[in-house]
């Protein structure tokens, strides 16, 4: 048992929330080998043949663009953590739920090399359990500053 399931498929990654809290200004090389080695470590532990690595490799690759179509311009330092607090929860909704959902694609598409209606049933409600746990995270987060 290396997954948390619920209804028998839905599957939540909350360690995509280390990634998408990373600084905008944070070079691309880092952010490039932190998603690797993340990946890798999921890969791991869950027996996967380098599903996770993959998908949050591109993960960091898009979030510069993402971010910068997603994000409103001047908000941020170049270090602050992107955060619901400093974005505004609906640019954070729309940030972390487009990246979330490349991810969840990426990383299904690669698990059952097809896809179908039950797949795409996956993606979908694996991404918004995923983006509720992280925003009921950023709550708490919030709550205790």
């Amino acid at each position: 048992m290396n997954e948390v399931l619920f209804f028998s498929y839905i599957n939540p990654y909350l360690y995509l929330a280390l990634i998408l809290s990373l600084p905008l200004k944070t070079p691309k090389w880092f952010l490039l080998v932190y998603a690797f080695f993340l990946g890798f470590f999921i890969d791991l532990f869950s027996g996967s043949l380098g599903f996770h690595s993959t998908a949050t490799v591109l993960l960091a690759f898009v979030k510069p663009a993402i971010s910068r179509i997603s994000i409103p311009h001047n908000i941020l330092g170049d270090y602050d953590k992107i955060s619901m607090t400093k974005i505004g929860s609906k640019s954070f909704i729309t940030y972390a739920f487009l990246l979330i959902i490349i991810h969840n694609t990426v990383l299904f598409s690669l698990e059952h090399l097809s896809f179908s209606f039950s797949i795409f049933a996956k993606i979908v409600s694996s991404s918004i359990l995923t983006l509720v746990l992280i925003l009921i995270m950023e709550l708490f987060k919030n709550k205790k500053k």
